[in-house]
């Protein structure tokens, strides 16, 4: 079977490509859990190519690195984490410096977001590092999300998923009942956080009551 050949290149040689463009994959990742999934994936291809093609070094080496991502991956899953929301306050220099920090990448998903007087903001800090920005308008009883950014190494759902089992209590002092958005960039996304399809002003919306 590994004799077998795919476009005139050996089963072998592809199970060596594929190995290398999962590792290379890997380096590009934000997020370090996804970095070490793709990472393993590529390491376990590796080490298979090594033993198969009888290079010991190879297979060995890429076997501690399937042992080492296994290893993370455990203590990154097993880890509790610590999350923690704060309301900003007007001209604050930190939410300053991030938005201007971040401004191409939150282009890529609120490309109208501007920064206005009276929004209110709420900072979610994850093990005490500023991990999520979120920022809306208040319109009577509803908040119209403005801004709902995490920053790129922590986007795997749960700044976000905490941010809004929280919103009800850390918006309380505003009496907001739901919060809504037009963005349908990140729908994926907004339909994991228990939005749901609605209209406003005879636009589209994703909306999410505050129970």
């Amino acid at each position: 079977m590994l004799e077998f050949n795919i476009l005139g290149i050996s089963v072998l040689e592809w199970i060596g490509y594929a190995a290398s463009v999962l590792v290379l994959v890997s380096l590009t990742m934000t997020s370090i859990i996804k970095l070490r999934w793709y990472n393993l994936a590529g390491a376990i291809l590796f080490s298979t190519y090594g033993f198969l093609i009888g290079s010991l070094p190879v297979g060995i080496m890429n076997f501690l690195i399937v042992c080492a991502n296994i290893y993370n991956l455990k203590k990154m899953y097993g880890q509790k984490e610590d999350f923690k929301v704060i309301e900003i306050k007007e001209n604050d220099e930190l939410l300053i410096h991030l938005l201007d920090y971040y401004k191409k990448d939150i282009g890529n998903f609120y490309p109208n977001f501007e920064k206005k007087e009276k929004q209110l903001g709420i900072f979610v800090l994850r093990n005490m590092a500023v991990a999520g920005i979120f920022i809306g308008t208040q319109e009577e009883n509803e908040l119209r999300i403005d801004l709902d950014y995490a920053l790129p190494q922590y986007r795997d759902f749960k700044v976000g998923d905490y941010l809004y089992k929280s919103l009800k209590q850390t918006l309380s002092d505003h009496d907001i009942k739901s919060v809504y958005c037009y963005s349908t960039q990140m729908l994926k996304y907004m339909e994991k956080m228990g939005f749901e399809a609605d209209k406003k002003d005879n636009k589209s919306i994703m909306k999410k009551n505050l129970n």
